[in-house]
């Protein structure tokens, strides 16, 4: 690993409209921008460059480091971390232990998808590895991807089997979104079906043992050709947090750019930790936010009030499931549960739930 000098990542205090106290953004900034990346020179200074996002993510960066420097084996690499204001000890833990690694230090939380074009936009190599701090590389996955890149000039991203701390399957692939997609998903017992049924309807509940090409991948760890990305764009910061590697992969194949799950390659993701300690239980309706903005984007207002009334729909149906149960049940848990439904229910409709307890108000 070539070591770059400290001073490069001096704190940045630009951006003044972006909220210091780590709010969401305001509405006005969330605009889709499709930054471009300009050429570097070639050849490349660097095979690799791994780029990850820190945010309060304490041991798990550093673990995350750790197992980068005892796997990797492409030669030259470069490690560029971006750190998001954390309050915690995590970015001055690993300036200390790792002095090689390159370090930009934002005095505003930039977000995930900011701060990986801050990385993108100062990486010279020609294959860019965006990793999360909460995951562990294990064998050569890292080795494997990059010669999976290099053994086809038309692939644009590669992605391994991403593992839960316990050993078990994460699943990561999926489709875009359509209409019988959403229906299928949220009927269908999938889990009880046969995986050649999965595979080709709803991918998160395929076996993922075997390398094929998906509409797109979970980003915790995926590997881009700079080429690509030279073709199309930097990641779309009006997605700050969720969908935007949806984003990304849809321009990618729209271009013709190929997106490949390699099931060989595995790492291990303990799952959305700094987001977890930033939005608690309300993660997954911050992630159907994004998906939100996902169909808008590419396919307009009225294929997204259908999806709205699409999955408003359906759960209403699981609402009216649960509520039926409680009336026999005194179970705590069903009582959650019908809260996070109306939540969904309130996010889908477009409604601001200001008068629904527990629902932060919030422009996004």
């Amino acid at each position: 690993m070539k070591t770059r000098e400290h001073g490069e990542g001096a704190r940045l205090s630009s951006r003044k409209s972006l909220r210091n106290d780590g709010d969401v953004q305001e509405k006005s900034l969330l605009k889709y921008t499709e930054k471009p990346l300009e050429p570097i020179r070639r050849p490349y200074e660097f095979k690799l460059s791994i780029l990850i996002v820190n945010y309060n993510s304490g041991e798990m960066l550093l673990d995350c480091l750790e197992s980068i420097c005892a796997t990797v084996k492409t030669d030259p690499f470069e490690v560029i971390v971006v750190d998001n204001d954390s309050k915690d000890s995590s970015i001055d833990s690993a300036r200390d232990k790792y002095p090689e690694v390159r370090f930009i230090e934002n005095s505003f939380n930039n977000w995930f998808t900011g701060g990986t074009n801050q990385a993108i936009e100062v990486s010279r190599g020609e294959y860019i590895l965006c990793l999360n701090p909460d995951t562990v590389c294990r064998g050569n996955a890292i080795d494997e991807l990059v010669s999976f890149l290099d053994s086809d000039p038309q692939a644009g991203l590669a992605a391994p089997r991403l593992l839960n701390g316990d050993g078990s399957l994460q699943p990561s692939c999926r489709n875009f979104l359509k209409s019988r997609y959403l229906i299928l998903r949220h009927i269908l017992p999938w889990k009880r079906l046969p995986d050649s049924w999965r595979k080709k309807a709803v991918l998160e509940y395929w076996d993922h043992d075997e390398t094929i090409q998906p509409d797109w991948i979970i980003g915790a760890c995926i590997l881009v050709r700079r080429e690509t990305v030279e073709d199309i764009g930097l990641k779309d910061e009006g997605f700050p947090m969720f969908h935007e590697e949806t984003d990304w992969c849809y321009r990618m194949k729209k271009a013709g750019w190929g997106i490949w799950f390699v099931h060989t390659a595995e790492i291990t993701h303990f799952g959305s930790q700094s987001a977890v300690k930033y939005w608690g239980s309300d993660l997954v309706l911050e992630f159907y936010k994004g998906k939100h903005r996902f169909v808008r984007k590419h396919f307009g207002p009225l294929s997204l009030l259908l999806h709205r009334l699409l999955l408003a729909g359906l759960l209403l149906l699981r609402l009216t499931v649960v509520l039926v149960r409680r009336v026999f049940s005194g179970n705590a848990d069903l009582r959650q549960e019908t809260v996070f439904l109306l939540k969904g229910m309130v996010i889908q409709l477009g409604l601001n739930g200001k008068n629904l307890p527990g629902i932060p108000h919030r422009k996004f």
